[in-house]
This record gives structure tokens, C-alpha cells and sequence, in this order.
């Protein structure tokens, strides 16, 4: 076995404590939120409750190894580690990739990425999500759509909907997507969650007449369903859908649209109780290369479990094993990345060792038919998450080859593959952490995607977070980065001519600007702030940098990492003989 172990400077800054929480700091901290009812139904196991309806149930005990051989991972004679510590981490060496583009006022309540898509077709982007100030309550899910100015408006409202569940597919194949609801707090018609089909009218319209309820279990207290997936995996030519129940038991269940009736039928049930309880999932692929799906989930003390289709509406059983963590929970598939010509499914859970934190994210391939080995593993010390968890698999840099996107608790992380065939390893291409909560405000991210928001050729990341006051309220929003790097391995950038401190953007701003500038040769460059009487606030970069156009980002706090007041500040860039100075106006 290698170990590769990603090195990281040591930040001196009063927001690496947060990266470095106890277990009893993080449950205090989850206990201490009004929306959220946490509830310890058996020892170590807590049963979390959010905002319409969504219930977790998260193990919070200290990992404990299987007590036989039989019960442990199998592992490739060639299986590498991959160690990233973010208690410690730099993440002033990634910032130039990615910057502050604005606030999208729309958010989740529970732990979901954003849906982005453009249901109607006219090439303005939409984001799906609830509104909520602080002193405001959840409105239903909305519809903001880009316009031409680039920000977002709201176009359009779901009565009676959350953003608990929200999927686009095109479930009666007839060419137009429907879009996937959830209903929560219950009509009288559908006590507790229900789940709603909308059509479009037409090409060029959203998604707003009702097409169908499924509604399968009607029952009060059992009527929450998790991980809802769509696809053809029996090749048929009809949508199947695979979730899991929430209760009684904790089952996975695959369902067939049925054109006549417009509603799902059932085909397929397993119960995983005899292995554990309180599975979620999936990973999906043909991971050992029989023409057949196979289907992952993971269970809150780390068992694994595989199914796999076995013809039309035909599905068994066909594998279980475990990953050395908690909380399995956190699924991706990835296509090959070494270059053995075996796809990966990548399991990832987190736990206590010792009392630290770590998410851990276990690689398995096939190494027969329905059998799987590990080749690879990714500990991310000091994560563990009550709040985002999710992975995408995407070609980020554009060179050919995917990177998986992590959005977990206080981060985004992308990997990127910088391993040998049978051998995989990772190095951090990007990071970035939720600076409101390093800078001590109660706020949480609670999960991540990646769409080309700016229509450049270059996926953005968009990020649904919150804001919480004390005895004021929550607010919910998302956040977009743009991508500033180049993607042409092709052609050189050309370079500046002159020397130019832009604009920063947006200004006014809170609680981050973004701040660009070119320089045309090897030079050193200071950036300082000032305010308005011309004392020093806090030194943002004091580097030698190469030619070409760069960008920082500022987060509006002082050289003490103290959040800043309301005012104009002065941001003033010294290169060589050049200096420049642009006003930035703080807004709070």
C-alpha cells in the first residue's frame, strides 16, 4: 500500500477552530438550531428532524472496527491512501481559480444540492429553490430565473411545495422533462409527504400543470421517501424509479411508470434490515461490465449493499460488504479514471476516530462478477457533516479526464486524479470553505453543484447556504463562484500589455467583493486595504506573481479576521512602479 499525504501551510488565523470541532462542540452546535429537532433514539444514533418533513439519522459514536476478518474490506494488492487535512489547509493557494459572481435569494432547508436547468428553453438559466429571510417564513419553492443582465428574478411559485426533493426527468418519454416535488406539510387529501409530477405545457414553457401524485405508502408517520432516482434500467422504454423508505422497515423499492394509469407501479422491494438499519443511497452503473445495473446504498455504521437488474423489471440481490466508517451516505461513480478499463463507485461516510472528525471516501472497482475490492481511499481529516453531503463527477479543467466535486460540511473540495493505472491517487485542484462560518457566523452550506452559470465553456460552482441570528431568524440563499481559470490547453493566453487594477465586483458588496487585475511581466504585487482617513486595514496579497490577469477575493474583515463595519474602503494595488487604488464600498 502507498500513502500519499497531501501537505498543507498552517494558516495562523482564528477560523481554523471551526475546521477543528469536537464532537461535543458539533452536536451542541446542531442542538442549538430551532429548525432543526435532533433526538438520540438509541445510543450514539441521532434521528434528525429538518423543516418539512426530511428526516436523518446520523451515527455520532467513534468508528468501530469489525471484529472478524470476515467482516473487513477486501483490498487490492495495489490500493492507495490519500490523506487531506483541512484543519490546516492553505486555501489562499487555490483562490485564483474560482471567484465571488452574486447571491441568489433562494436556498433549502435540509441538506440537498441545487437544482439548475433551463426547463423552458429560451438559454436562461433557472435555480430552484425556497425563499426565506430572517424574519420571514418558508415560502414554496420558487423559480428564479437568469435574465439578461445576468442576475436572477423570480418567474414562477409552486403552491403548497418545498424544495425537500426536486429532480427534472423525462418520465413518459414523450421529449418533454417533468419536474419532481415534494409536498410538505400534507394536504387533507395526502397526509404527510407527497410527491408531485408537473408537466410542460410546451416546449418553451416551465414545468406548471400537475401531471400526477405518487403517493405509495399512506400511511401517517411512514410516508417519507429518500435518494429518488430516475432511469431505463431494464431497457424497456419506461421510467423506473429506485428510492428508499424512510420506515417500517427501512427498505429500498423500485418502481415502473405505467402510461395508462400515468403513475408508478411497484416491481421490486428488498429489505436490508438483517445487515443494519438506516440505508440511503445510490451509486449507479454497470460496475462490473455484465451489461447489467448495479445499485449501491450505505447504512448509518458503514455496510454496503449491492443490487443488480437481472432483466425486465427483474432485480436481485448481489453483494454486501462495508467501508471502515459511518454514516455511508455519499455516492459517485466515476468512469475509469485510472486506465484500467474498470469504472469506480466511490462510498464516502464520516465518523469519530479518536474524537478528530474525518470523512472518508472509499474507492471500490470489481474484481469479478458481483464482487468488489478497494483500490483507493480519501480520509479528509476534520470533516464531519449534520448538513452538506454530495458528490459530482465532471470534466472541471477541461483536459480530458473527470474531477470529483465534494461539497461536505464547511466545503467544497475538488479532486483531481493525479494517480497511475491501479493506482489512485488525489491532489486538492480547488477548495473553498463557508467564510461566514470561519469568520463566526452561524451559518451552514448544505450542498453544492457545478453548471456553466456564465456561459463561458466552464462549469461555475453554486452553493445553497444559510444565515442564522440568535433570537432573529434564518436566511437562506445560494451562492455562485465563477471559474477564472483557462480551460485552452491549446493556445497561450495572451498577455497583458499594461499593468490594471480593475473595478471590484460586486460593489457595492457584502459580505465578499471580487478583485481583478492584470500585470504584464514578473513583478511583486501588494494589495492593501485602507479606509476613507488612510490607516492600514489588512493586507490581502504580497507576492511575486507572473504575467496575465489574476483575481482575489476579499471577505470584508480586518488583519485580525474581525468582520468589517458598513463604509468606503480603498483597495490599492502596488506593482513595480504602478500603484492604483479603487473605492469598494461595504453594504451590510
Amino acid at each position: 500500500m502507498k500513502l500519499k499525504l497531501v501537505c498543507c501551510l498552517l494558516l495562523i488565523v482564528t477560523s481554523s477552530s471551526l475546521a477543528q470541532q469536537s464532537r461535543e462542540e458539533k452536536l451542541e452546535q446542531l442542538k442549538s438550531r430551532s429548525d432543526i429537532k435532533v433526538t438520540e433514539i438509541e445510543k450514539d444514533i441521532l434521528k434528525i428532524e429538518y423543516p418539512h418533513g426530511k428526516v436523518m439519522y446520523k451515527n455520532i459514536g467513534n468508528y468501530q472496527p469489525p471484529t472478524t476478518n470476515s467482516q473487513q474490506p477486501m483490498y487490492s494488492p495495489t490500493y492507495d491512501s490519500t490523506i487531506i487535512d483541512l484543519t490546516i489547509i492553505d486555501t489562499t493557494l487555490y483562490y485564483q481559480k474560482y471567484s465571488f459572481l452574486q447571491e441568489v435569494k433562494v436556498g433549502t432547508d435540509n441538506t440537498k444540492p441545487p437544482l439548475v436547468a433551463d426547463m423552458n428553453n429560451n438559454g436562461l438559466l433557472e435555480i430552484y429553490g425556497q425563499m426565506k429571510d430572517y424574519t420571514s417564513g418558508f415560502s414554496d419553492l420558487v423559480v428564479m430565473e437568469k435574465n439578461t443582465q445576468g442576475s436572477f428574478d423570480s418567474v414562477y411559485r409552486y403552491d403548497s411545495t418545498s424544495s425537500a426533493r426536486t429532480v427534472i426527468f423525462d418520465i413518459d418519454k414523450d421529449g418533454r422533462d417533468e419536474l419532481y416535488l415534494h409536498r410538505f406539510p400534507p394536504d387533507t387529501n395526502y397526509p404527510g409527504s407527497s410527491y408531485l409530477f408537473f408537466k410542460k405545457p410546451t416546449d418553451t414553457s416551465l414545468a406548471t400543470d400537475l401531471s400526477f401524485i405518487f403517493y405509495p405508502y399512506p400511511v401517517p408517520g411512514q410516508t417519507q421517501l429518500n435518494n429518488n432516482t430516475f432511469g431505463d434500467w431494464d431497457s424497456d422504454e419506461f421510467t423506473d424509479q429506485i428510492f428508499i423508505r424512510h420506515c417500517c422497515p427501512n427498505s429500498m423499492f423500485i418502481y415502473e411508470y405505467n402510461l395508462s394509469t400515468n403513475n408508478f407501479d411497484s416491481v421490486y422491494y428488498y429489505d436490508p434490515s438483517q445487515y443494519d438499519l438506516y440505508f440511503s443511497g445510490f451509486a449507479i452503473g454497470d460496475i462490473n461490465q455484465n451489461g447489467k445495473t448495479e445499485f449501491f446504498a450505505g447504512s448509518v455504521n458503514g455496510k454496503v449493499i449491492a443490487i443488480e437488474n437481472c432483466g425486465d423489471n427483474c432485480y436481485n440481490f448481489i453483494w454486501q460488504g462495508s467501508v471502515e466508517t459511518n454514516n455511508a451516505y455519499l455516492y459517485a461513480v466515476t468512469n475509469d479514471l485510472d486506465g484500467n478499463g474498470k469504472a469506480e463507485v466511490w462510498i464516502g461516510g464520516d465518523a469519530f476516530y479518536n474524537g478528530v472528525g474525518i470523512t472518508r471516501i472509499t474507492i471500490f472497482e470489481a474484481n469479478g462478477n458481483n464482487s468488489y475490492q478497494v483500490v483507493g481511499k480519501i480520509d479528509l481529516v476534520g470533516v464531519f457533516s449534520f448538513y452538506a453531503s454530495n458528490m459530482k463527477v465532471l470534466n472541471v479543467d477541461k483536459r480530458g479526464k473527470d474531477e470529483i466535486m465534494i461539497c461536505i460540511d464547511q466545503h467544497v473540495i475538488i479532486l483531481k486524479f493525479n494517480g497511475s493505472q491501479n493506482h489512485h491517487t488525489y491532489e486538492v485542484f480547488y477548495i473553498k470553505r463557508n467564510d461566514l462560518a470561519f469568520n463566526g457566523r452561524n451559518s451552514v452550506f448544505y450542498g453544492a453543484t457545478m453548471y456553466d452559470i456564465t456561459d463561458d465553456g466552464k462549469e461555475d460552482i453554486v452553493i445553497h447556504l444559510d444565515d442564522i441570528i440568535t433570537n432573529v431568524g434564518m436566511r437562506l440563499f445560494t451562492f455562485i463562484y465563477k471559474a477564472d481559470f483557462s480551460v485552452d490547453v491549446n493556445e497561450p493566453e495572451s498577455l497583458p500589455e499594461k499593468f490594471n487594477l480593475y473595478p471590484n465586483y460586486p460593489n457595492p458588496f457584502n459580505p465578499a467583493t471580487n478583485i481583478r487585475f492584470e500585470i504584464p511581466e514578473y513583478s511583486f504585487v501588494s494589495i492593501k486595504v485602507y479606509n476613507v482617513l488612510g490607516k492600514e486595514i489588512t493586507t490581502l496579497l504580497e507576492k511575486e506573481l507572473s504575467p496575465g490577469s489574476h483575481t482575489i477575493d476579499w471577505e470584508a474583515k480586518d488583519s485580525n479576521n474581525e468582520l468589517l463595519p458598513s463604509g468606503v474602503y480603498l483597495i490599492r494595488l502596488t506593482a513595480g512602479k504602478y500603484t492604483h487604488s479603487v473605492k469598494a464600498v461595504l453594504l451590510k
